[in-house]
C-alpha cells in the first residue's frame, strides 16, 4: 500500500499546483497522502460508477484539497485582527510607535523574525498581509508575535 501511495503523490503534487497551493505545502500534501489512502482503501468499480482506479484517486485528492483550503480559509478570516493595545502601553503611548524600533534594547531582545513581525506590525500590516510579504505561512507569523510579545512585555514591565 505505502508504494501506491507513493505512487500517487506526483498527482497531488500536480492538482496542488492547479489549485496555486503556496504555502504550507507539507500539510497539504499530508492531505493528499491520506486522501490516497482513503480512496485506495474504499475504491471498487461499483463504488467508482466506472472510473478507473486513477480517477477515482484523483477525484478524492481533488475534493479532499479543495475542503482543505475551505476549512483554512474560513478559519483565516474568522480570525480578526486586533489593535495590539500592550504594545502600545509598552512604548509608554508615544505618538510615533516606529520610534519602538530605534530602542537599542529591543533590538537586541527580538530575534530578526519577530523584528520583521513588529516592524510590519507598526505600518499597520496585518498577520495574513505579513505572511504573504515574508513568504512564511500565517501561523509562522503568529509564533513570531507571541514570541516577540513575550520579550517585549518583560523588556517594558520588567518581567
Amino acid at each position: 500500500m505505502d508504494e501506491k501511495i507513493v505512487s500517487y503523490e506526483p498527482m497531488v503534487y500536480s492538482i496542488m499546483n492547479k489549485l496555486n497551493i503556496q504555502f504550507d505545502k507539507d500539510d497539504y500534501m499530508q492531505v493528499g497522502r491520506l486522501a490516497i489512502f482513503s480512496a485506495l482503501s474504499t475504491y471498487d468499480d461499483i463504488a467508482a460508477k466506472g472510473a478507473t482506479e486513477s480517477q477515482f484517486v484523483y477525484t478524492r485528492i481533488y475534493q479532499r484539497l479543495i475542503d482543505e483550503i475551505r476549512k483554512v480559509s474560513k478559519y483565516t478570516n474568522a480570525v480578526s485582527v486586533t489593535v495590539d493595545d500592550h504594545l502600545h502601553e509598552c512604548v509608554g503611548g508615544r505618538a510615533d510607535p516606529l520610534e519602538m524600533l530605534a530602542l537599542e534594547t529591543t533590538q537586541h531582545q527580538l530575534e530578526t523574525y519577530e523584528l520583521m513581525w513588529l516592524s510590519y506590525t507598526l505600518r499597520g500590516y496585518s498577520v495574513r498581509e505579513i505572511a504573504e510579504q515574508s513568504g512564511y505561512s500565517v501561523s509562522s507569523v503568529k509564533n513570531w508575535r507571541k514570541s516577540a510579545r513575550e520579550k517585549l512585555y518583560c523588556l517594558f514591565d520588567e518581567c
